[in-house]
């Protein structure tokens, strides 16, 4: 009955309780420290129980481990640009910004590993080799992520472990990393009890062609713009959208004799709330969706929100150049974009250039001599609103009534013959 309860009944209870657990780090959004000792309660248990989990709780392990390593790839390599950008403010945060010229071969790297052992563990492949991978890849990532949530959490709010597609916190980042080793745990000690399903031929022609397609399609999302698209000025995204749902006000109250904290609507204060209550919190609870309009800065740099309402609520044809960085960007099709401008004044629409605030009158005076036009409308927004709508330097992006009709890199500027049928 005891080699009956070490071997199969206790490692399926770490097993399942792990995955429970996995679940709950999505509600766990801040430092919780009750949650916290039971995730390393369950990795300690782990670690005792390494050598009684079975074949097939390994196979599961392997399989959760492999895929969400496959997914966290994925997603990030549909973006590598988004990866780098992510990486610029870890050598920010770090001090290091004299390794910037190296963030995207890292990124290409660190995608790419992702998901070829994500992909190698799901197909079995070399399990006894990918664990030891994936071990020192956790490793890293765990430190990362308890750095972020712990000392670097003002400057990193976000690790990018899943691209835009899911965001998470800094602490359900770290505690999702704890369930993650978990499984590495069972996985890592359980490898030798996993069979090759092919041959070593055919597993190192297996591992070269996913590398090499995964390398072609992060490349040409870098290239284009990512295929896609978990952004919020995606293709149909409405930037300004109607609140059409009442927003609620939620008030935290400590009564000063009970001490106790009651939860008060903002329709429902108590009568004596100024004198036998004290404030403690307030929660704003809208169920409409955000506004996803960037700032938008005119030539005098004022501010720019009556700009930023103007481009969301115009009635016509919007169309947007965005250059988050005026020196650097790619001047080889300007010549359909400016023949795209007279179009656009031809037609009545709106035809703006959006470029970093941090660029100088004497940069913005450059650009218009080597592309020989001065008639531009320019205005500003930060950098990173500018890098968070297209993926692109120069990006061309449509809007009208502020929902975003396109996008296009600045290899894949259109002609004017394809926007006449998109604005029929």
């Amino acid at each position: 009955m005891k080699k009956n309860l070490n071997h199969t009944i206790i490692p399926f209870f770490i097993l399942v309780s792990t995955l429970i657990l996995g679940v709950f780090c999505v509600y766990a959004k801040d430092f919780n420290p009750l949650f916290l000792t039971t995730l390393c309660l369950f990795f300690v248990l782990a670690i005792l129980y390494r050598n009684n989990f079975n074949k097939t709780l390994v196979t599961i392990a392997r399989t959760l481990v492999g895929a969400l390593f496959l997914f966290s790839g994925f997603v990030k390599g549909v973006d590598p640009l988004g990866t780098q950008y992510q990486i610029f403010d870890y050598f920010a945060a770090y001090g290091t910004l004299w390794a910037n010229p190296l963030s995207m071969p890292l990124a290409f790297i660190l995608i790419t590993t992702e998901f070829v052992v994500g992909a190698a563990l799901i197909l079995n492949i070399r399990i006894p080799f990918m664990a030891w991978i994936t071990v020192l890849m956790m490793a890293f990532f765990t430190v990362t992520t308890l750095l972020d949530a712990t000392i670097y959490s003002d400057k990193i709010t976000d690790c990018g472990c899943f691209g835009k597609a899911i965001t998470l916190t800094n602490w359900q980042t770290f505690y999702k990393n704890i369930v993650l080793n978990i499984l590495v745990v069972i996985l890592f000690f359980g490898r030798y009890r996993i069979r090759n399903t092919f041959s070593l031929k055919n597993e190192v022609m297996i591992v070269f062609v996913t590398t090499v397609l995964f390398f072609g399609f992060q490349f040409y999302n870098l290239r284009h713009l990512p295929v896609i698209d978990f952004m919020d000025w995606k293709k149909g995204a409405k930037l300004n959208p109607p609140k059409t749902e009442p927003v609620t006000y939620v008030f935290q109250y400590k009564n000063k004799e009970t001490q106790e904290i009651h939860e008060f609507d903002s329709r429902n204060l108590p009568a004596d709330i100024a004198t036998n209550w004290v404030f403690v919190d307030m929660q704003i609870n809208d169920p409409n969706p955000p506004n996803l309009m960037i700032p938008i800065f005119d030539q005098n740099n004022e501010y720019g929100q009556d700009v930023a309402n103007f481009v969301a609520d115009f009635p016509n044809y919007v169309f947007i150049v965005a250059m988050y960085d005026v020196q650097k960007a790619s001047l080889k099709n300007m010549k359909k974009i400016f023949a795209l401008q007279d179009f656009a004044r031809e037609n009545n629409y709106m035809f703006m250039f959006l470029f970093d605030l941090n660029v100088t009158g004497e940069a913005v005076e450059k650009f218009k001599q080597k592309v020989g036009r001065s008639d531009l409308d320019i205005f500003y927004s930060d950098d990173k609103s500018i890098k968070a709508i297209v993926r692109s330097n120069p990006g061309l992006i449509l809007l009208k009534n502020g929902v975003v009709i396109d996008k296009w890199a600045w290899r894949d500027v259109p002609s004017i013959e394809k926007i006449q049928k998109i604005t029929k």
